[in-house]
């Protein structure tokens, strides 16, 4: 697994771009990329749909702080009707498509393993999953495109 990458990726249910300014200016972190749900529909697909309400909402952000990467959106990656503060964050690995798959289908091997996202192609990954794991920590399978 030489290629694996394992970041933090935050859940922030409209509070993205707060956060994001926060960690700039406190942490000294660095934007990479940030996208809007409205940026996502006029760019890249116009089929991509949300609640007019959250057209400005952080659809992906990455930044950096020193060798680390954070990512940041306002979706929750978790099923659950709510955020819950403390709870609002996953694991996202990213690596080879091959990669992923394996590290799915390892997970899915534990019987408390709770599928959210089945693995899948999606707009920005050719290989994308979303699972709970028995502990409550969900971790986000992705490969770049």
């Amino acid at each position: 697994m030489s290629n694996l990458t394992v970041s933090t990726f935050l859940s922030l249910h409209g509070q993205a771009k707060e956060a994001i300014s926060f960690y700039q200016t406190h942490l000294q972190a660095q934007l990479v990329f940030c996208i809007t749900n409205q940026e996502i529909t006029e760019k890249l697909d116009p089929t991509y749909t949300y609640p007019t309400s959250e057209k400005d909402w952080i659809a992906h952000s990455v930044l950096t702080i020193g060798n680390s990467e954070l990512m940041i959106a306002d979706e929750l990656m978790s099923d659950a009707p709510d955020l819950v503060k403390g709870t609002n964050f996953s694991l996202c690995i990213t690596s080879s498509q091959a990669e992923i798959t394996t590290l799915y289908n390892l997970l899915l091997e534990h019987t408390q393993t709770r599928i959210i996202v089945p693995l899948a192609p999606n707009l920005f990954s050719k290989a994308y999953a979303i699972v709970e794991d028995p502990y409550g920590v969900v971790i986000q399978l992705v490969t770049e495109k």
